[in-house]
């Protein structure tokens, strides 16, 4: 069995690109390279509140934010989408065709303006059997983006709508620029996002966000919603 690092524990390189987040992470070296041409990912772009392409799914296993916020869905029985997931810079998101079975990769959506980094089924094919480095760094991406939506279905299964809401602020400032916690969330991630992901009517939301602004724990300001005192939330 590999033996992966927690990414923060990771050595940071240059890449490419000065905002590349495998670089940002010390992570997938050796099938991002050194330029441009030598690296392996495909570079998307989807504009803000826009589902992103079906045909993501066709050629690609897995992808990294490099810019903005994914919300990731799931299909309910009845056909109603379930935010499950938010992805932001240097997170991980697995690309997978049995998830997709009868559905699309189109239910997710781009929360704010978004770049990401998909790469190739066969380009993990091919690695996978020559380096273990890529193995481990794999491995370690999987961990940290199980443990993302773990949080979040944390913060969806508090007793009340405060705790679920002030559960949810504080996993998203730790989860969403790995490997880096933060205490402001990006502006153009919407109470209606947030309110998806907690499975609750956006009133509700608001009317718990604004109970916790009234005690001091958080502050809206243009740049975000920061969280001023975690211990109050």
């Amino acid at each position: 069995m590999l033996n992966c690092l927690p990414l923060a524990e990771s050595e940071t390189y240059s890449a490419a690109c000065p905002d590349c987040p495998g670089g940002r992470l010390g992570v997938l070296r050796e099938i991002i390279g050194k330029t441009k041409h030598e690296c392996s990912f495909e570079t998307a772009q989807v504009a803000g509140r826009a589902f992103v392409p079906s045909n993501w799914l066709e050629r690609h296993s897995f992808g990294l934010v490099r810019r903005g916020v994914l919300i990731r869905q799931r299909l309910d029985e009845t056909g109603a989408a379930i935010a499950v997931d938010a992805a932001g810079p240097g997170c991980m998101f697995p690309i997978d065709p049995v998830r997709h079975a009868g559905e699309s990769v189109a239910c997710d959506y781009a929360a704010t303006d978004l770049i990401v980094c998909l790469c190739p089924a066969r380009v993990v094919e091919d690695v996978l059997g020559e380096s273990t480095t890529v193995g481990r760094d794999l491995l370690a991406l999987q961990a940290a983006a199980l443990d993302r939506v773990e949080r979040l279905a944390q913060a969806r299964g508090a007793s009340t709508t405060r705790r679920r809401v002030a559960s949810l602020l504080v996993a998203l400032c730790d989860t969403l620029s790995p490997p880096r916690t933060r205490d402001r969330l990006p502006p153009g991630l919407q109470q209606r996002d947030m309110a998806k992901l907690l499975g609750i009517r956006h009133e509700s939301f608001c009317r718990a966000l604004r109970e916790l602004e009234n005690d001091g724990a958080i502050a809206r300001e243009p740049s975000g919603i920061a969280i001023v005192d975690r211990a109050l939330l």
